[in-house]
């Protein structure tokens, strides 16, 4: 980290004066250039984030593992295929309410409270889901399963809200790397879980794959109350709401572009292996439909560090999205094929190439948009202080859960409705018009800022928003 840390932010004696005046300090003589390095770090640093990247792994893990299994055993206790796609959605839409909350009372709540309340709350649900096998058939099964995931989304919901604003704290000049390393882990746990559901499934049953993953998700928080240190977040005076966030079109533009890739990104879940299906390849062949299944998230997964050290290093944001989202467009282009263009194949061969320009073009959107919030932030005069970066995080999940929420559910409908091939170029259309309000915010506010300096030889003021040197 830089030089200019008198105070570690994480420590377990620091006072609310030393905090503030290291506050004061955060963004004075920084560095920009310094790159991030695990081994450079202090321990306390390193347990948080050794921490944080467990929970997410195993949080995604444990919202993974069901995959497998679960369809076909709610089926025996009488859910339809409807119900059981709306135990799977009411998940990510419970995050979709809950985050902004969360993220506007962070500081009155505590963030390492809340961190590691969510982390319990999570991995307990987990548990007691491994149970419901047990339950009743019918109506009762359905509200014990309804009832298990929504508290168990509200504690996800708790511990992402607060790792994200503790990260963006504690890291303020690698938000976007270190944000990365959370997500190449979280998508390894969504790789994972699968393989790891069927596994302890086959292995012990319905309730191992839930009592496993449950029960080192808990002792994980357990262990954080000892070894992660003091986080001190004294709310602070403010007037400012998460609403405050939404006065800046920039931070419109980062919810449009994050929730168009977080819905094209679930759209594929139900849908991709029914569409593959049909090449000769891969017919009747599940196992290497499962691979398919792991050649976007995997590149999505492992590029995403990469993503996170150009933002920090370069400062490129709007750039990236746009890049980012463009490749994704054409990969959906592909993937269907788009009737719009007519004679582009549907083989093996274009179906890999599409994922792979899906996986390496949403993560280059994706990645730079948690940063993107909070130079919002302060464009609007906002302090860099957990208050702001609770806001953001609980932004930042509520827009990717709103996505990932329509996603199978909407997206599922078009493709059962209209084909895969016309609901993957809606995905492709999706993506392309985050594009057009990236470059129209980019045009207006070049155009601002010549107005404002013309206005200022005048006398006039005009109102500009303040950006970063490098924010391309």
């Amino acid at each position: 980290m830089g030089d200019n840390e008198t105070e570690p932010l994480i420590s377990h004696n620091i006072s609310t004066t030393d905090y503030r005046k290291e506050s004061l300090n955060t963004n004075i003589n920084t560095k920009k250039d310094d790159e991030f390095s695990f081994s450079k770090i202090p321990k306390h640093r390193k347990v948080l984030l050794a921490s944080m990247a467990l929970v997410n792994f195993l949080s995604v893990t444990g919202f993974a593992l069901l995959a497998p299994f679960f369809p076909a055993e709610a089926k025996k206790k009488g859910a339809s295929q409807t119900v059981v796609g709306m135990i799977f959605g009411v998940f990510e839409f419970v995050v979709f309410l809950s985050a902004p909350v969360l993220g506007n009372y962070i500081t009155k709540i505590g963030s390492k409270f809340m961190y590691l309340s969510g982390t319990m709350i999570g991995g307990i649900c987990g548990i007691l889901f491994g149970v419901l096998d047990k339950s009743p058939d019918g109506t009762i099964y359905i509200v014990m399963c309804f009832l298990c995931r929504t508290i168990e989304a509200l504690g996800c919901s708790m511990f992402l809200t607060a790792s994200f604003a503790i990260i963006a704290t504690v890291f303020p000049d690698n938000v976007a790397t270190v944000f990365s390393v959370l997500e190449t882990f979280s998508g390894l746990g969504m790789i994972a879980g699968p393989a790891v559901g069927g596994a302890l499934y086959q292995l012990g049953g319905f309730g191992l794959p839930f009592f496993v993953v449950g029960s080192i998700t808990v002792l994980n928080g357990v262990l954080g109350h000892f070894f992660i240190g003091h986080i001190n977040d004294s709310p602070r005076p403010k007037s400012k709401s998460i609403l405050s966030l939404l006065r800046n079109p920039f931070s419109w533009v980062i919810a449009l572009s994050l929730s168009a890739g977080s819905f094209s990104l679930a759209f594929l879940d139900p849908t991709l292996a029914l569409h593959v299906k049909n090449l000769p390849e891969l017919k009747d062949n599940t196992a290497l439909i499962g691979l398919v299944f792991l050649i976007a998230g995997g590149i999505y997964t492992f590029t995403a560090p990469l993503w996170g050290f150009i933002t920090d290093k370069k400062g490129y944001v709007k750039s990236m999205m746009a890049i980012g989202n463009l490749v994704g467009a054409v990969g959906y282009l592909l993937m269907g094929p788009t009737p719009l263009i007519d004679h582009l194949p549907f083989k093996l061969w274009s179906v890999i190439l599409s994922l792979i320009l899906m996986g390496l073009g949403l993560g280059c959107a994706i990645i730079p948009t948690f940063r993107g919030l909070i130079e919002s932030a302060k464009a609007l005069g906002m302090e860099e202080n957990m208050d702001t970066h609770g806001m953001v995080s609980g932004l930042f999940n509520s827009c990717f859960s709103l996505g990932a929420f329509i996603g199978p559910t909407v997206g599922g409908a078009l493709a059962d409705e209209y084909g895969f091939d016309w609901s993957a170029t809606v995905c492709a259309g999706l993506i392309t018009v985050s594009v057009i309000f990236i470059a129209a915010f980019g045009i207006f506010k070049t155009w601002n800022e010549k107005k404002y300096l013309r206005g200022s030889d005048k006398g006039n003021d005009t109102i500009v928003y303040k950006s970063e040197k490098n924010n391309v």
